[in-house]
């Protein structure tokens, strides 16, 4: 594989981390996946533990002169990462933002790193970083589109895209939230039936029109078990209805003439957010996102090295 090896593509998360070996084409040629994400690395640990990983992948002669390009995204770029990559500004274009990639100082030659950097908005103060990436992978293979992109998590994401450019974007806290209540809350004593699609869409529908009751729609989730208005089988499912549902509710909200809605991610949360969003009356196709992350670096690597 090492003859044929053009670059490498890192993902590099809080916990985990993944590479992709890379022709110059851009098909993949190998893979790799280690939980040695931000949180399990010591400042001077990066270099080491890239080396370690993608040492099979590289040439015998590797040196100065045939320098592998290795394009990260991620919280490699933090402040507490392996060097800081300064957030960019909106409005921003791909090709700005794979201008802003730094490179860290190497103990040795064979390896030419990129950073790239991550995103921020300064009015209603906002962060990502990682995320970015995949939006230009989106962008690149859906250049006419125009609205919203949802990328699901723990912190989910909401990008403006028009034009060509991301013009803005929102970070809701839903899945922070819902691990919080469903397991440190009074609510955690009600999480039954988290698969119930009838009670999941109740309870988007209940929060559809954004009103300020969800705190208290969230303890009828507990009352209703204790006075058998739901029989205490459906909490789970109707807390993601009204954690889920309040986030599309303040999106769909500020939705323009003619703003399409896409969404990010894979397994059952992208499920999920899509079929919160079909409660809204949107069929939204879910990009993988591996495939997303991938599109990104490859155009990153196309202006880094071109």
């Amino acid at each position: 594989m090492s003859d044929h090896l053009g670059w490498i593509a890192v993902d590099w998360g809080t916990s985990n981390l993944r590479l992709w070996a890379m022709d110059g084409a851009g098909d993949i040629l190998a893979r790799c996946e280690s939980d040695l994400g931000l949180n399990k690395i010591a400042d001077d640990g990066f270099e080491t533990v890239l080396r370690d990983l993608v040492a099979d992948w590289l040439p015998d002669d590797n040196g100065a002169d045939s320098a592998i390009p290795v394009i990260i995204c991620g919280m490699a770029g933090a402040k507490q990462g392996w060097r800081e990559a300064p957030y960019a500004s909106l409005p921003a274009r791909p090709a700005s933002l794979a201008a802003g990639a730094v490179q860290p100082p190497l103990s040795k030659a064979g390896l030419a790193v990129y950073i790239l950097p991550g995103l921020k908005q300064v009015d209603d103060p906002d962060v990502m970083r990682g995320e970015e990436t995949q939006l230009v992978g989106f962008m690149a293979d859906n250049s006419d589109f125009a609205g919203w992109v949802c990328l699901p998590g723990t912190h989910s994401k909401w990008a403006h895209i028009a034009n060509g450019t991301i013009t803005g974007f929102r970070t809701y806290m839903s899945g922070e939230v819902f691990a919080l209540l469903s397991q440190q809350s009074i609510l955690r004593h009600s999480m039954q039936g988290a698969d119930d699609a009838v009670a999941f869409d109740k309870a988007v529908k209940d929060v559809a029109v954004p009103s300020g009751d969800l705190l208290h729609r969230l303890f009828t989730i507990r009352a209703g078990g204790l006075v058998g208005a739901n029989g205490g089988q459906t909490g789970a499912a109707q807390l993601s209805g009204f954690v889920i549902g309040s986030e599309i509710a303040d999106i769909v909200a500020r939705l323009g003439k003619g703003d399409s809605i896409a969404l990010i991610g894979d397994g059952k949360l992208a499920v999920r957010y899509r079929q919160a969003l079909s409660v809204h009356g949107f069929d939204s196709a879910i990009v993988d996102a591996e495939v997303a992350t991938l599109g990104g670096l490859r155009r990153a690597y196309a202006v880094l090295t071109k």
